[in-house]
């Protein structure tokens, strides 16, 4: 018998109204904007041919619209709805303009906000340093350090492989999506495929694909398609896969 081929496709959510007037956004919400609709409609066609057997999601407003639109050609499908896979919880940073928190965050280090080879030398070792470093500068205490984020993101993964294994045990193919947030998906990347990194500037509606055959995982370069960044449209500060 053949090994099985599964697929799992991890998407960021539509453009939200905090995405264009750059606020950090974690746990806290914003709509998708107009733009973030037609990301949203785009992700639907895109998926409509892939023949989805499961969908997670983060249960925030912005995922979970992200989500219905995703499976408008899968109406047998019900996503299950994970607050495992929300977004970092920037805690009392939480609404304020991304530079309030990135810029002295980057400077510490030596780096420039806004640099996408500075984004790679700050999370050369993962994104937990950063994590904790965002939850250490929170003069409310609220935000999440690297432990309580990747404690999350084991109880996401142990859903995924659960549907995962009863897919690749049958013999046959299956394709899992994942709708989740630029920064979690970060943090998630490197459980599913070791030493697997996404790229900053993660666009919204972006969609990459872990493929597992044979016991090993490989995951794709960014598929930006349904991103419609050929739109006009404000350009996102970067490391834009911060936005939530």
């Amino acid at each position: 018998m053949t090994d099985s081929t599964l697929r799992i496709h991890l998407v960021r959510h539509g453009e939200t109204l905090f995405n264009v007037r750059h606020q950090l956004q974690g746990w806290c919400d914003s709509p998708l904007t107009p733009r973030g609709l037609r990301q949203v409609a785009a992700l639907g066609e895109f998926f409509r041919g892939i023949p989805l057997v499961a969908a997670f999601s983060s249960d925030l407003t912005r995922t979970r619209a992200t989500t219905a639109g995703a499976l408008a050609g899968h109406p047998h499908l019900t996503a299950e709805w994970m607050p495992a896979l929300r977004e970092w919880n920037f805690g009392g940073w939480e609404g304020q303009p991304n530079p309030s928190l990135w810029t002295p965050l980057f400077e510490a280090s030596g780096y420039v906000y806004g640099n996408r080879g500075h984004w790679d030398e700050l999370t050369v070792e993962g994104p937990d340093a950063v994590i904790d470093q965002v939850a250490a500068s929170d003069p409310s205490g609220m935000a999440e350090d690297a432990a309580a984020v990747n404690a999350r993101m084991r109880e996401a993964v142990a859903a995924i492989e659960a549907v995962a294994g009863a897919v690749t045990s049958s013999g046959t193919d299956g394709d899992i999506l994942v709708v989740a947030h630029g920064a979690v998906l970060q943090s998630l990347v490197p459980l599913l495929v070791p030493g697997g990194r996404i790229a900053p500037g993660y666009p919204n509606c972006g969609v990459t694909t872990v493929t597992v055959s044979g016991g090993v995982a490989v995951l794709s370069e960014v598929d930006a398609s349904c991103a419609l960044l050929d739109e006009p449209g404000p350009e996102l500060v970067l490391p834009g896969a911060l936005a939530g």
